[in-house]
C-alpha cells in the first residue's frame, strides 16, 4: 500500500514523521492544509515522501483534529483520512522523495 507525506526540508527529522495519507497531494496548497489541518507555522509543505507499507505494519486510520493556526486562522476537523504511524522509519520501504514546485495559475475574471 502506498502512502504520502508532505513535509517541511528544514526539518529533515519530520521526513518520516507520524501523519500520512493514502492520497497523493494534489491542487492548491491552501487545500491540502485545510484538508489535513495543517497550519503554516508548522511547515512550508516543500517536500513530499512517497513510500510503502511494510506488509503487516499496523496502522490508525480515521480523521485529523481541527487546528487553531492563529487568531485569524483554523481549521475544522475534516472529512479526508489521515494515516497514523507510530514508527514510519520501520514501517516503510521503497521510499521515494519529491521537491515541491512552484506553479501559478490564472484566477478566472
Amino acid at each position: 500500500m502506498t502512502i504520502y507525506r508532505a513535509w517541511n526540508s528544514t526539518n529533515p527529522g519530520s521526513q518520516l514523521g507520524q501523519w500520512w495519507s493514502f492520497t497523493r497531494p494534489l491542487g492548491k496548497t491552501a487545500d491540502y492544509r485545510k484538508d489535513y489541518e495543517i497550519c503554516y507555522q508548522w511547515s512550508p509543505l516543500d517536500k513530499l515522501t512517497r513510500c510503502t507499507l511494510k506488509p503487516g505494519t499496523s496502522v490508525v486510520v480515521g480523521n485529523g483534529q481541527s487546528a487553531k493556526c492563529s487568531e485569524y486562522l483554523s481549521y475544522p476537523v475534516s472529512e479526508k483520512q489521515q494515516v497514523f504511524i507510530t514508527n514510519a522509519s520501520d514501517a516503510t520501504q521503497t521510499c521515494e522523495n519529491y521537491d515541491s514546485v512552484m506553479s501559478w495559475e490564472r484566477v478566472g475574471d
